[in-house]
């Protein structure tokens, strides 16, 4: 029984650590991609350099490439989600490790399943916003069912 409650403690942990070194590479990324977008039309707007000179050129290939991958990538640059999964997957792992603490040995097997379904279907929708690449704003909630008229 400890194994499998060790076992499924080390896997919260390294998607811990996995997701918060994500969400450091996008936040880094979606930054470096945003100062370039703002810098170089200033450059040639103030007229440092010319579009007609190589490095004018750099500069125009430079914005080009990045404006598409800032606009490709931007779900996962900026998305709220992504943030938000590391927060949430922190607080699970809190309290799977809260539960196991107060347990006494018979209870463990149900904090065990408990918290293994909680983490798999947290997962599990992680991986269908991944895949999913949405590009638009979040989809506004269904309309409530119409109530039937007398």
């Amino acid at each position: 029984m400890n194994a499998l409650i060790q076992e499924l403690d080390d896997r919260m942990d390294r998607d811990c650590r996995r997701l918060s070194a994500w969400r450091v590479v996008h936040r880094t990324t979606g930054l470096f991609y945003t100062v370039v977008l703002i810098f170089v039309p200033a450059v040639l707007a103030v007229g440092f350099t010319s579009s007609e000179t190589p490095l004018g050129k750099v500069l125009l290939l430079m914005a080009a490439v990045v404006g598409g991958l800032n606009v490709t990538f931007r779900p996962y640059l900026h998305s709220l989600n992504r943030r938000s999964a590391v927060n949430t997957m922190r607080r699970l792992r809190d309290e799977y490790r809260a539960d196991v603490a107060a347990a006494v040995e018979g209870e463990l097997l149900a904090v065990y399943r408990k918290y293994a379904a909680s983490y798999a279907t947290i997962f599990e929708e992680r991986g269908g916003e991944l895949i999913d690449g949405r590009l638009s704003v979040e989809e506004p909630p269904p309309d409530p069912p119409a109530k039937p008229q007398p």
